[in-house]
């Protein structure tokens, strides 16, 4: 009987739960972040070293459940420099990290890693900046965050020296003291001087944000460029620092849609952009997360420049569609966009792999008759050689290319470069990036001619080009396709012709991949006087805005 009411009660609260997860999952809006983080500097551009200016300070703190959270007021100084615990020497005003030979810096001006502690570990700010304020030294003391508040002094350039001004430090007055050896972690924040204020570790969340009290749009300027947010740096595994800007998802947009489509459009066009932009940044959150962040700055994201790119206009369309998204069965969905389609759009697998249900191809009128919907580029066999060889593709003198397959659509599904070395295949979005290409919705011409001297029984000798024309081989009647590497019998001897057929035609339409919504396309139906929803719900199969 005990067993009975045991599975009952756990039938009862597997059900329970069971309701549970779908009362929160079924039909609902997908949950959008309040924040975002964008990469601005990382990998082979992160920084050893940084500039930050505002015009009414700054305030350093940390974020609670997107709730910033005070640590310290630096409200008297308008510049910081934030590098990390490393070697420095000041060259020209400008501090430029230095990895010599330490023992070899002769008589430069060098400031170290290594520190001096002060007293134990505070639990506030507070405590420890009152302690500091009792300290009578003659060296500069900061304030260090590292999970909790610590006093530093100094900015020794070995341990040797920080161990000998910590005992010094210990009999002058009587407390703890201990050398601080460098830390793969932390991070300096001085003033445009090179005087440490303070330091923290850069595990910890600490941002530091503009101070501003006057109703102003609060801009951290890092290194000429200004920023809405907050900046942080986080050390990498090779040393430096990423430098990340973290913001508003809103307000990170502002500094994106006008970046991908020219604010003069009309309004219903930039709205339809904007909720691209935003779909787009929630479904590629976790993307950068390995080294902190959410998004970069660039087209491996999307671009996005801060608060010097931003227009009335396309902020409005980010104010007007705030919190809306692309949905498919319920799900938020990544919208691809690209420049024009060139009169057709794509189905995802016949660009990249994945099938995606809502990016399915279709007749676009709207992209017609507007820049790039048509264009021709001409490149030399010599070109075409040298792309290949940039992608390590070598397939010898190029004796034909030719495309063997293309979807329904289109687009290139194949496309086959033919050498003395043998051959190599192109598969969709391959052709079009390894050559250059603006989509991979083109045609293929070999240009010029190759000429030969015929003559019949009965006519006088006459150059004719032979691309086309059927000739005679020891297999019988063939018509010449490729016009390389002919040999022609006189009746004595044969010769080889050279084709001047060197060169080749490429016709294609649109430009970017052809996913999704055509920006161009937006922009004709904007003008028709076609609402946002309209556009998306265009471009996009069996989604919802929401």
């Amino acid at each position: 009987m005990k067993k009975t009411k045991k599975m009952l009660i756990m039938i009862l609260i597997i059900c329970m739960w069971s309701t549970s997860l779908i009362g929160a999952n079924a039909n609902e809006k997908p949950v959008i972040p309040q924040y975002i983080e964008i990469g601005l500097h990382f990998g082979s551009s992160a920084k050893s070293v940084t500039y930050l200016k505002s015009t009414g300070g700054f305030i350093a703190g940390t974020y609670n459940n997107d709730s910033f959270q005070q640590l310290v007021v630096l409200q008297g100084f308008n510049e910081l420099i934030l590098r990390k615990d490393a070697y420095y020497i000041n060259s020209g005003g400008s501090f430029v990290e230095y990895t010599g030979n330490v023992g070899q810096a002769g008589n430069l001006n060098l400031q170290g890693p290594y520190h001096v502690q002060v007293g134990g570990s505070f639990d506030s700010k507070d405590s420890a900046e009152a302690f500091m304020d009792t300290l009578q030294v003659k060296d500069t003391l900061y304030l260090a965050f590292e999970g909790e508040w610590k006093v530093f002094g100094g900015l020794y350039i070995d341990e040797a020296k920080a161990e000998k001004r910590a005992e010094e430090i210990k009999s002058e007055t009587g407390l703890n003291t201990k050398a601080i050896v460098p830390s793969s972690k932390r991070v300096q924040v001085l003033d445009k001087d090179g005087t440490p204020i303070f330091v923290f570790d850069s595990q910890s969340g600490v941002y530091i944000k503009a101070f501003n009290d006057k109703g102003e749009v609060p801009l951290i300027n890092l290194e000429g460029r200004n920023f809405r947010g907050a900046i942080t740096a986080k050390r990498m595994d090779n040393n430096d620092m990423a430098i990340i800007n973290k913001l508003l998802l809103e307000e990170y947009l502002y500094g994106v849609v006008p970046k991908e489509m020219t604010p003069t459009w009309a309004p219903e066009a930039l709205k339809a952009q904007a909720v691209a932009a935003r779909g787009f940044a929630i479904t590629s959150m976790t993307k950068y997360l390995n080294m902190g962040f959410n998004l970069c700055s660039t087209i491996s994201s999307q671009v996005y420049e801060g608060y010097d790119i931003e227009h009335p206009n396309t902020n409005r369309a980010v104010d007007e569609t705030k919190n809306k998204i692309i949905t498919h069965n319920g799900k938020a969905v990544t919208p691809f966009y690209h420049s024009n389609s060139g009169g057709q759009t794509e189905n995802s697998e016949n660009i990249w792999s994945a099938a995606l249900d809502y990016i399915k191809g279709k007749k676009d009128d709207y992209s017609l008759d507007a820049p790039n919907s048509n264009w021709t580029i001409v490149m030399s066999k010599e070109e075409v050689t040298n792309a290949l060889n940039k992608e390590k593709i070598d397939v010898g003198e190029i004796i034909d290319i030719k495309i063997t397959e293309a979807s329904s659509n289109g687009r290139v599904l194949k496309f086959v470069v033919t050498g003395t070395k043998g051959e190599e295949v192109l598969e969709k979005q391959r052709s079009r990036a390894v050559l250059g290409l603006k989509s991979s919705y083109f045609s293929l011409q070999q240009g010029g001619e190759t000429t030969a001297m015929v003559r019949n029984a009965t006519s006088q000798p006459e150059a004719v080009n032979i691309q086309g024309k059927h000739v005679i081989s020891e297999s019988g009647t063939k018509k010449v396709e490729s016009t390389t590497n002919i040999n022609v019998y006189n009746g004595k001897s044969y010769k080889s012709i050279k084709g001047t057929a060197d060169t080749f035609v490429f016709e294609g339409r649109g430009y970017g991949h052809g996913l999704g919504m055509s920006q161009y396309g937006a922009k004709r139906m904007a003008e028709m006087n076609y609402t946002y929803e309209e556009i998306l719900t265009f471009y996009y199969t069996d989604i919802k805005v929401e």
